[in-house]
């Protein structure tokens, strides 16, 4: 599908915007939805857009660096300078960036803000290599790989979570969609200042091999506990 870029005001900025969906795109939303952040700020002089990507400041450092910094180069024509923010404990970057959040936001219609009713956009659902795209980038940044020692042996769970009640449906939908079997679960938090969460969950062996052949996930801390797993059997 080619996209409308007029409706973006013009800019000098120097940002290539991608002119139709592809997979490389799907999974780069997908990293958004997970770890990524976006809104305008104004100043004295202006109103800037300033994005963000940001994983733990350990665990995703090495997806970052081989898969992350590339896909951006790839899909944008930027270099992002990456570096850990210890104060949160994050790695990752933040761009100033009008055309970026303008194009996520009118043209992917991804939310401003704090993502509380985000979803995966409807051009990446018309297509399973566009649809497994964006999940494999949703499942690297905000999904686990649990091993839970059972009966004398490890019982492998995958989880997805997220604060989106609209995402958690979505999700849960989806993956159906592709001949896999997964639960949704709600979680009410106790601390009134903390949303509900919704956690999408694959279960079992069967489940986690599909996962790992139709999914396909690119960030190695995953790989690695995936290998450990089937090493073990």
């Amino acid at each position: 599908m080619k996209f409308d870029l007029t409706i973006i005001p013009k800019s000098r900025e120097d940002i290539i915007l991608p002119g139709k969906s592809s997979e490389e795109l799907a999974e780069e939303t997908g990293l958004h939805i997970g770890d990524g952040s976006m809104n305008f700020y104004e100043n004295k002089y202006d109103i800037r857009g300033i994005y963000s990507l940001r994983g733990h400041i350990k665990d995703d450092k090495e997806h970052y660096d081989k898969t992350i910094k590339k896909l951006y180069k790839n899909l944008y024509g930027i270099n992002v300078s990456l570096r850990d923010m210890p104060s949160d404990g994050v790695y990752g970057f933040q761009k100033w960036s009008n055309n970026l959040v303008n194009f996520k936001h009118k043209i992917l219609k991804l939310c401003l803000g704090k993502k509380l009713d985000i979803k995966i956009p409807e051009v990446f659902m018309k297509k399973e290599e566009l649809l497994t795209s964006v999940i494999r980038g949703i499942f690297d940044t905000d999904g686990c790989l649990y091993l839970e020692p059972k009966n004398h042996k490890l019982y492998p769970r995958i989880d997805i979570c997220t604060i989106s009640k609209t995402l958690g449906y979505q999700l849960n939908f989806l993956i159906k969609k592709l001949n896999l079997s997964s639960t949704l679960q709600v979680q009410h938090r106790k601390n009134i200042k903390w949303n509900d969460l919704y956690r999408v969950t694959l279960k079992g062996e069967k489940m986690l091999n599909k996962w790992f052949d139709i999914i396909d996930p690119h960030n190695p801390k995953h790989i690695r506990k995936y290998k450990f797993y089937i090493n073990k059997l």
